[in-house]
């Protein structure tokens, strides 16, 4: 609303944003990375985690802030300029944070914050887990706005000037941020509407004119007739965006007098109501708002007031004096004291800019900010970057941010004949820094991209030569589109030193198992020596089946976290890993074998009933025969029986007859087999025969138990259905597959052809 005519730096608390969310991800209020496990048709959510920001690591940051900013920060907000900047910083992480869940596809409704405590608001589809923050399904809350809101009428941002046409100044308003054009002369960022001499026919005026104040000018203040000061420059004719239905509100001020050079400040105010020229808050990049973050406000008429955020973006219809809509207008909310003059000054979260002033609640005329009421009371900001409609998608390369850039500082060389790596960091760097480094007669390296903690490193792959010294430069950077802002050059240098030949390593032995060893544990250990500190590992073909670290006596044992092959012969290999030094040790032929087949019932030498059911226990996959044999048959019986094999067995029998009844196996080889008809009295052999495919000596097996039928049943219908005798010698068999097994628990009748006996 236009009012008619009538340098701070400090380090992080924490490390900001930490890893890549590509792959796996940490956020917090603090140090942010991000992990993830790559699935074959969508990618994981990434892992977030957030830490907080101590306020005791920002004392002495907090005691260079001028002392009337630290009474406006205490008045506003009540809480310490300590407080106020760990607070910042947790905001800017929150923010960065959500940007890159976003871009790796989650779908954030909207992020809150509550001093340092962080609410990610997700859609309902969405699984995150965000450790040390709150994650909700939904949107965060609304604010009911009511009443009126009107356009703020009326070289550092927060700077009052004036807009002209010819030498006539005909109303105020306040700048916003410095930033560049795209050839890099200095231009500010300020509200559309304050470029608009009238806002039905788009009638702009032609140049701006700084307002010279000791204070602010005050909600029922009037401009000082000597105020009118040095020419800054013309508005930008054609780039005022604003009016109903445009949701943008942004325009720029070219700064082209000599009297003035554009900074990367905004005004404090003394605090608050002091001299605009009484301290400064320096801008080291851009924020997307955060619902409940602290934020400030700069401008010719309230000076340096501060809130809180009330809403990610809103879209508000602004009315001049008259009651007349003049703009629908989209941004982000907050409670802090703006009025008319106000507008397109700075709005700010701790360092970082947010946005332009552009609308507020309407007060009767000549209110001052002791009528504002936070509670009922709200601004509109035009946000810098966030949001549908910002400034910096409404510019492109017709305006860049002008911020201050932090030198890199070079923490790490390493350097050998084969090349090296250098590894710094930028304090305060975002997504839109990079760094260039050139290292004299080897190569240049630019736009290198910093990670989330700031950090850089460059991989040096060139063939450098022993003992010579090499001089570096590296430069950091700012921009989206251009490379206006940057930091001072630093210049170092690194020697190469012939690199150590490394120490032979202790030689890996392993002394069990041996090669052709045979064991039935499925995870037997492994155990040897090698080269203290060495990384050793087991494999079988492309499988790893788990490590250990060598003693410092060189000793190792490795226990496999899986069952290794079973039923057949197998090489495992021991690796061994020492620096550059890598051995191996295959053991040969190894077989774990199969469990062995057993009958649990009956038990052997058990008197039993004739309707005596076998029960057992085998392995999965098995295939498996059940032989009943009469005590009195021989060797060789002279009968004949039928037989009836199932599909891949390997029993072939044609004296053996097949043996009526019901057999059950389950997925894990119990089983059990309940025959048809009673036993007749006697003594019986049952065998029962396992096998699989693979080694013998390591899958068949066979166990077989004696016991006697003392009362029998047996067909008293005097047919020739009765069960065969056992006086004959007959021998009895089913046989079961590994199909049948895989069928696990499925019936079988196996049907046995009577034959002649000596009965």
């Amino acid at each position: 609303m236009c009012v008619s005519n009538s340098k701070l730096r400090f380090r992080r608390g924490a490390r900001r944003l930490s890893s890549v969310i590509a792959a796996t991800a940490v956020v917090g209020t603090g140090a942010v990375a991000a992990t993830g496990v790559a699935q074959a048709e969508e990618e994981p959510l990434p892992e977030v985690t957030l830490e907080p920001f101590d306020a005791s690591e920002f004392a002495s940051q907090a005691a260079e802030l001028p002392e009337g900013l630290q009474t406006a920060i205490e008045r506003d907000l009540n809480i310490s300029p300590a407080e106020y900047l760990a607070n910042a910083e947790a905001t800017k992480v929150a923010s960065d944070a959500a940007q890159r869940l976003e871009a790796s596809g989650v779908d954030i409704k909207g992020v809150e914050i509550d001093g340092q405590d962080v609410t990610y608001y997700v859609g309902a589809e969405v699984d995150l887990e965000v450790a040390g923050a709150t994650v909700e399904v939904g949107e965060p809350e609304t604010p009911e706005y009511d009443g009126d809101y009107q356009v703020l009428e009326d070289l550092k941002g927060g700077y009052g000037y004036g807009m002209a046409i010819g030498n006539q100044i005909y109303s105020r308003c306040s700048l916003g941020f410095s930033g560049y054009d795209g050839g890099g002369n200095d231009r500010f960022l300020s509200a559309g509407h304050c470029g608009l001499a009238d806002f039905s026919t788009g009638e702009e005026y032609e140049d701006a004119y700084h307002l010279d104040l000791d204070e602010p000018i005050g909600g029922n203040g009037e401009v000082p007739d000597d105020a009118a000061g040095e020419k800054i420059g013309p508005i930008v004719a054609g780039s005022n965006h604003f009016g109903v239905d445009v949701h943008h509100d942004g325009g720029l001020v070219d700064v082209t007098s000599d009297a003035w050079t554009g900074v990367p400040q905004v005004s404090e105010w003394g605090g608050g109501q002091g001299n605009p020229a009484d301290g400064a808050i320096t801008i080291y990049d851009s924020i997307d708002p955060v619902v409940g973050a602290d934020v400030c406000s700069s401008g010719a008429t309230t000076g340096w007031t501060c809130g809180e955020i009330e809403s990610e973006e809103e879209t508000w219809e602004l009315q001049d004096r008259q009651g007349n809509v003049v703009s629908t207008t989209t941004g982000p909310t907050f409670d802090a004291c703006v009025l008319g003059g106000d507008s397109g000054g700075s709005v700010v979260v701790g360092n970082y800019a947010l946005g332009v002033n552009s609308g507020g609640s309407t007060l009767p005329p000549e209110s001052d900010c002791g009528d504002w009421d936070p509670e009922a009371h709200s601004a509109l900001a035009y946000a810098v970057s966030s949001g549908e409609y910002n400034a910096f998608d409404l510019f492109g390369a017709e305006w860049e941010l002008n911020v201050e850039v932090n030198e890199p500082v070079i923490d790490q060389v390493t350097a050998d004949e084969e090349g090296a790596t250098i590894s710094g960091s930028v304090e305060n760097a975002g997504p839109n820094h990079h760094v260039d480094v050139h290292v004299d007669g080897v190569n240049a390296y630019e736009d290198i991209e910093l990670d989330g903690d700031g950090e850089f490193v460059i991989e040096i792959d060139e063939a450098l030569e022993v003992g010579t010294e090499y001089q570096f430069t590296a430069q950091a950077f700012y921009g989206r589109n251009a490379e206006h802002s940057f930091s001072e050059v630093v210049e170092d240098s690194f020697t190469v030193e012939e690199a150590p030949e490394e120490p032979e390593a202790e030689e890996l032995v392993v002394d069990s198992p041996s090669d052709g060893q045979t064991t039935s544990n499925t995870r037997p250990p492994f155990e040897g020596t090698g080269e203290p500190g060495a990384e050793v590992a087991l494999s079988v073909g492309d499988d790893e089946f788990g490590g250990a670290t060598v003693s410092d006596e060189g000793d190792w044992e490795i226990e496999p976290d899986s069952d290794l092959p079973r039923g057949e012969r197998f090489d495992a290999t021991v690796t061994q890993t020492a620096g550059e030094d890598v051995q191996e040790v295959t053991i040969t032929d190894l077989g774990i074998s199969l469990p062995e087949v057993s009958i649990t019932a009956p038990e052997d030498g058990a008197e039993v009933a004739g309707d005596v059911t076998f029960e057992g226990t085998a392995f999965a996959g098995a295939e498996l025969s059940l032989i009943l044999k009469p005590a009195e048959a021989g060797e060789e019986g002279d009968n004949t029986s039928a037989q009836m094999l199932s599909e891949g067995s390997t029993v072939e029998d044609e004296d053996m007859g097949v043996w009526e009844g019901e057999f059950d196996i389950d997925e894990d080889g119990n089983w059990t087999f309940v025959p048809d008809e009673e036993l007749t009295e006697g003594e019986y052999t049952v065998t029962a025969q396992a096998t699989a495919e693979g080694d013998p000596e390591l899958t068949d097996s066979e166990d077989a138990v004696t016991f006697t039928v003392v009362a029998g049943g047996g067909d008293d219908d005097g047919d020739e259905d009765d069960l065969p005798d056992t006086g004959a010698g007959n021998i009895m068999l089913i046989v079961l597959g590994a199909g049948l097994l895989a069928a696990g628990g499925a019936a079988v009748a196996l049907r046995a052809r009577r034959q002649a006996t000596n009965a």
